[in-house]
């Protein structure tokens, strides 16, 4: 969700810290303003009370996540694991703290609302009452980065912080990768896809789009939605161009293609065949050229802000919406919309630009010292 959401790279292609600035070339920036656009384009979609109806196609979003994430460790880690100068169990520890401090904030802010409106004797959707009991359950199982088997949250989602279920499916991938997928054959990676393509075709029919691995029966779905971008990710990094080229006006395209998609009205009859198209065609297409596209200065800048922000943006938005209508009742006002949806949007994406340089970066330099520069376990 990353996953998720997808992150940063957690560090560079051999695992290890390097003098001086990477260039511009090494750092897939416009990578960073494709995830920073489609994290956007979610908080959209769970504040239609600011700002209008969801736009139809902008749960594929976490499709883009997916291919990035792969896309990106593999060109953090895939040589490092596959030459066995970081192991599968010091990957997953840099994975799960690359996540863990901004979820814990959501986590914590979510469970506070959750108690706030308990005591306040109010419904948190429609006329549904919080549960002591039930909440304090998913909190505890959301404090291992588990699904709960009760389901109080927003949308009925696995987690109390509703875009997790996406960062749950993309560590089941993480896992699979460290232990087998950054040393996978071309052939092993291939029946990867084709199966998670014909349950994404199966998903696809039963719930006549895409929009679907966030409650329990729809399990098979998400993990169908990581495995097969996630995949292409890391294959797409395998056959990548390797000298992107300064094509400002390709990188603007680029972007423009992706809000096209994300936005575009499609029939509903026709949801699911659009939902397949993209996700087996227009992303992976999408990647390939946009990894190999250094934009302009500008472009640059405003990608590479957008990208810092972009998984605090993620997992962070929910929480930040249900406290915005705590702290600012009148907020939802039809009057208002959809400019004071658009200011708080605006807020939501500089608070956490500002969690992230502050806080969450100065923690990952921390752990990256603390783990990656361990010595591997010897492996026999």
């Amino acid at each position: 969700m990353f996953g998720i959401l997808s992150s940063p790279p957690d560090s560079n292609p051999r695992g290890i810290m390097e003098t001086g600035k990477r260039s511009a070339r090494d750092r897939f920036v416009l990578l960073d303003g494709l995830r920073g656009i489609a994290a956007i384009f979610i908080i959209q979609r769970h504040a239609e009370d600011l700002l209008g109806d969801a736009l139809p196609s902008s749960y594929l979003g976490v499709d883009l996540f997916f291919a990035l994430s792969g896309f990106v460790l593999a060109h953090a880690y895939g040589a490092s694991l596959s030459e066995g100068r970081i192991s599968p169990l010091q990957f997953m520890k840099a994975r799960l703290l690359r996540l863990y401090p901004l979820y814990a904030i959501a986590l914590a802010l979510v469970t506070a609302y959750y108690i706030h409106m308990y005591l306040a004797g109010l419904p948190v959707m429609a006329d549904e009452h919080v549960i002591p009991n039930e909440l304090l359950l998913a909190f505890a199982t959301g404090l291992f980065f588990l699904p709960s088997p009760v389901t109080i949250s927003f949308n009925a989602a696995l987690f109390l912080v509703h875009p997790a279920w996406s960062l749950f499916n993309e560590l089941v991938a993480n896992m699979a990768y460290a232990l087998r997928g950054a040393r996978a054959t071309l052939i092993q990676i291939g029946i990867v896809l084709a199966i998670s393509a014909i349950l994404l075709v199966v998903a696809a029919l039963q719930f006549e789009r895409l929009h679907a691995g966030f409650r329990w029966h729809e399990m098979y779905a998400g993990m169908a939605r990581v495995f097969f971008s996630f995949s292409m990710g890391m294959l797409i990094y395998r056959y990548r161009r390797k000298m992107p080229v300064m094509r400002p006006v390709h990188a603007l395209l680029c972007l423009g293609i992706l809000m096209l998609v994300l936005a575009f009205p499609t029939p509903r009859d026709w949801r699911w065949i659009f939902d397949l198209l993209v996700v087996f065609f227009v992303w992976p297409i999408l990647l390939y050229w946009a990894s190999a596209i250094v934009p302009g200065p500008r472009t640059s800048s405003v990608a590479n802000f957008l990208g810092v922000a972009s998984y605090a943006v993620y997992v962070l938005h929910t929480p930040l919406l249900d406290w915005a209508h705590v702290i600012a009742p009148g907020i939802a006002n039809p009057e208002m919309m959809p400019f004071s949806g658009i200011a708080l949007v605006t807020l939501i994406v500089a608070i956490s630009w500002c969690v992230t340089i502050w806080l969450d970066q100065p923690l990952q330099k921390r752990f990256k010292r603390r783990i990656l520069h361990r010595p591997a376990l010897v492996q026999k």
